[in-house]
């Protein structure tokens, strides 16, 4: 079967039926204020699609983003001054990273002469977490069962390579060896686990690396935050006349263990829940399963299974999750001007905002959300009727189109880029503050 149309638990609401409307019924917010908070959600995203313009409304002058300027407005020559990497090197990454993902689609294809069958200890045959969280249609008798969330990880393992290899050019080839380099390889390996990890659980679904990839993904959510609060370790330092090599070492271990307390506790968090077993017959998160009239959010079931005992969701909880880009924005304008005193490449900052804002709010209609996204729903019907009607051409043209625009892989594609041009980000404000305290 190409076209799953499997349906929810009996008191759940049916799959692609969109559940705003009962979210918002069940809310004791009147309806005037949802619809006002609605506006305000929507409009939030403005500001972070124009930096430029609102770091001269919070009071940063021209001389805070001559960054670019300095170094050409050339998106490569950038990327190459902020990774430490030629573009050689970069080209690398790209070839290794479009070599692995085109040996998993010759895999596929062979497949179907020769059929995979995956190890039945992954538990790949059980799609009730799966069919609760992602709409893309499923190929469930494929190697790839879903080629949109599948192969969208091209982003993350790419973004991985980009900082394991600039960590690596600069601990021993360049002359840069003074911060941030053990914590950069760390986030660059979370990344390359979530990359296999993430491709994995959406490929077959396989239960032990559901856990592995929500963990390595707060993993690298985390971590620019921490480096750009690190950063201001060191500046608040140099500005109290610590000497700068020393000031650097401070922040760099203070960022590395932080990050690692992180891995290491939230990992023992998600290992529980996989031993739980707290998402293997649902997806105890999905708003569906969060409404009033859910039998999910009643009781917990038993002490082994699903034991963690969810609440209905309030209306707020899904207005914050949704203005996540721009909380994410709030601590870098006040380090900006308050500690850096300088904003960094404004090109790689208007790429990571719009990317990611654009992926977080589509991402917002997949089916643990909202489940908004009818047009895949027709993709998928189009894609089954071509089959059975032997049109072979159309049927794999339908199925590309749900897979390039599932909601998950949108949010691959633009986390991917957010990933990248953050890191870099953060390491332009990185080479100004080392620049300007004489470190370089």
């Amino acid at each position: 079967t190409i076209y799953n149309t499997t349906m929810c638990k009996a008191d759940v609401t049916p799959y692609w039926t969109c559940v705003y409307d009962e979210l918002s019924r069940q809310d004791h917010i009147p309806l005037p204020l949802q619809r006002l908070f609605l506006c305000l959600v929507a409009a939030a995203y403005l500001p972070i699609m124009f930096p430029l313009t609102v770091g001269h409304f919070v009071g940063l002058d021209d001389s805070c983003f001559e960054f670019d300027e300095e170094h050409t407005f050339n998106f490569l020559t950038l990327m190459s001054v902020t990774t430490g990497l030629s573009q050689l090197q970069l080209y690398v990454c790209v070839s290794l990273t479009a070599a692995f993902f085109a040996t998993l689609v010759w895999a596929d294809i062979t497949a179907i002469e020769r059929p995979f069958r995956w190890p039945k200890v992954w538990e790949t045959e059980n799609y009730a977490c799966y069919d609760d969280m992602f709409c893309e249609p499923s190929r469930k008798d494929r190697l790839i069962r879903r080629p949109g969330n599948t192969l969208s990880n091209f982003f993350y393992l790419f973004s991985a390579m980009i900082v394991l290899t600039s960590s690596y050019s600069r601990a021993f080839i360049s002359e840069e060896k003074t911060s941030f380099i053990l914590s950069d390889a760390t986030f660059g390996t979370m990344m390359l686990i979530l990359s296999i990890s993430s491709t994995v659980w959406h490929g077959c679904n396989a239960m032990w690396s559901h856990g592995v990839d929500l963990w390595s993904m707060d993993a690298a959510i985390i971590y620019l935050p921490i480096r750009m609060m690190s950063l201001g370790v060191f500046v608040t330092l140099c500005k109290h006349s610590w000497d700068p090599i020393m000031a650097s070492h401070i922040a760099s271990a203070a960022c590395m263990l932080i990050y690692a307390a992180h891995i290491l506790s939230n990992g023992s968090r998600w290992k529980k829940k996989h031993d739980q077993k707290f998402w293997h017959k649902h997806f105890p998160f999905a708003v569906r399963n969060r409404l009033l009239h859910s039998p999910y959010v009643q009781t917990k079931n038993d002490d082994t299974i699903n034991s963690l005992s969810l609440g209905p969701i309030p209306l707020y909880e899904v207005y914050l999750f949704a203005l996540m880009p721009v909380i994410h924005n709030i601590p870098s304008w006040i380090m900006a001007k308050n500690v850096y005193e300088s904003f960094g490449s404004v090109c790689f900052a208007r790429i990571l905002n719009i990317s990611l804002a654009v992926g977080w709010a589509y991402r917002m209609t997949e089916r643990w959300a909202l489940d908004a996204c009818r047009h895949i729903k027709f993709f998928g019907e189009r894609m089954e009727m071509a089959k059975k009607n032997g049109e072979h051409a159309k049927s794999f043209a339908w199925m590309t189109l749900a897979a390039v625009l599932s909601p998950t892989a949108v949010l691959h594609y633009c986390t991917g880029i957010t990933l990248t041009a953050a890191f870099c980000h953060a390491r332009s404000v990185e080479i100004i503050m080392l620049q300007k305290f004489q470190v370089l």
